[in-house]
């Protein structure tokens, strides 16, 4: 099967599960007579990037209307210029890829319905293939109004990760200022987290984004990044008795491949003898906040993604990953070939600096291994092996430089 029709493949496969027991088949424009819905690829079938209902131009262009905070100025405009050009139904007919959806019993369409207490119908998301890869939905009104998103949990792995976001959520919802807090951080409300027809549901508040939220990308938010450390208090011990340690001493053991688990086990017990004594501040983080994770709306930063966030690790890990992900995406090299020289000076923003900067490095590459080495033994966790092999072999062949103990 080549690399098209396996792509094709993946999105009917995904579409089947949300409309159960009906059938799914790749159709030309106009040949849906009797389809209980029409679905057009955009841009097209072999390049995916979304699932629009056909001859619902509004809700179509309301599905493209997203603005994240890694799109840059030519970006928004192109984005606005074509969610307005599809709004008109005009550009549908250049849609020639469409899946038509006949028979079956009740869609995802009327679950979300019956939970949302209004129609809805949905467009489709489906990421690359990759162990955590699931479909999400943007739930529309006829009339394009955003409604929800919704993550769907079809593998353990996304079942997990969906199980998280609920429990994150629900812990940030009750702990953050509402979005009314300008300046402040807006995290979606948990609206369902349950099961529908063997499938995991997480339905959450559609955060909003605007064209003109645009924001100087070398302006990391350190500000919220620093709200969010401190979101369920602060802990402050030597990196050895934490209890972020224990368990980041006991994960090679999660580790199935007797090499990988022998050489990350090497990696920890290496990186504990140098570091165990540093004293470090431990709090939340968000787990991969990203420029494509956010956006600036009205003053307001919108985050969502939650599905790592975590608590009681070390103070950076969020601002370190926001600077370093985006640094890898225009690398010429491939991600993890060299150690990330001058990583440890962009913590200064948050008062890290010596060896506790430098430690802190490590620690965040140690905690993306770990990562990486779960999700990628997973079945569909080909596409990240490499990179974790090169992760893994960059902090096997970099030791650590033992640092002094004591505070920072």
């Amino acid at each position: 099967m080549s690399a098209a029709e396996e792509t094709r493949a993946a999105w009917i496969t995904a579409v089947e599960e949300l409309w159960p027991d009906a059938r799914v088949e790749a159709v030309p424009p106009g040949r849906a007579e009797g389809a209980r819905r029409e679905l057009a690829f955009l841009p097209n079938a072999e390049r995916p990037r979304l699932l629009v209902p056909a001859g619902m131009p509004r809700a179509a262009a309301a599905a493209l209307r997203r603005y994240s905070h890694d799109l840059g100025l030519k970006q928004r405009a192109s984005r606005g210029l074509t969610a307005a050009a599809v709004r008109t139904g005009l550009p549908e007919r250049t849609l020639r890829d469409r899946l038509r959806v006949t028979g079956g019993g009740p869609s995802i369409e009327d679950r979300l319905s019956e939970l949302l207490g209004r129609p809805v119908v949905v467009s489709v998301g489906l990421g690359s293939a990759r162990a955590n890869r699931k479909p999400i939905l943007h739930a529309l009104s006829p009339r394009g109004e955003a409604v929800a998103f919704v993550k769907i949990g079809d593998t353990g792995t996304a079942r997990g990760l969906l199980a998280g976001e609920a429990e994150a959520l629900s812990y940030l919802n009750d702990r953050l200022p509402g979005p009314g807090s300008r300046g402040g951080l807006h995290v979606p409300r948990l609206l369902h987290h349950g099961t529908w027809r063997g499938l995991d549901l997480l339905v959450l508040e559609p955060l909003p984004t605007g064209a003109l939220g645009l924001r100087r990308r070398e302006q990391a938010p350190t500000a919220q990044m620093r709200a969010l450390f401190e979101v369920g208090g602060i802990e402050r011990g030597p990196l050895g008795g934490s209890a972020y340690w224990d368990e980041m001493a006991a994960s090679p053991g999660r580790v199935i491949d007797e090499r990988q688990r022998a050489v990350f086990g090497e990696v920890v017990e290496s990186t504990g003898k140098a570091h165990g004594d540093l004293v470090l501040d431990y709090g939340a983080w968000h787990g991969d906040w990203t420029p494509w994770n956010m956006a600036w709306h009205r003053g307001v930063l919108r985050l969502w993604d939650w599905e790592r966030f975590s608590r009681g690790v070390p103070g950076g890990f969020d601002l370190l990953h926001y600077r370093l992900q985006e640094a890898m995406r225009t690398a010429s090299g491939p991600p993890y070939a060299a150690w990330p020289d001058g990583a440890a000076a962009l913590l200064e923003p948050l008062g890290l600096t010596g060896p506790a900067a430098a430690a802190t490095v490590r620690l965040y590459l140690l905690e993306l291994c770990r990562r990486y080495l779960l999700a990628a033994q997973e079945p569909i966790g080909g596409p990240l092996r490499a990179d974790t092999e090169r992760l893994l072999a960059l902090l096997h062949t970099t030791p650590p430089e033992p640092a002094p103990g004591g505070t920072p």
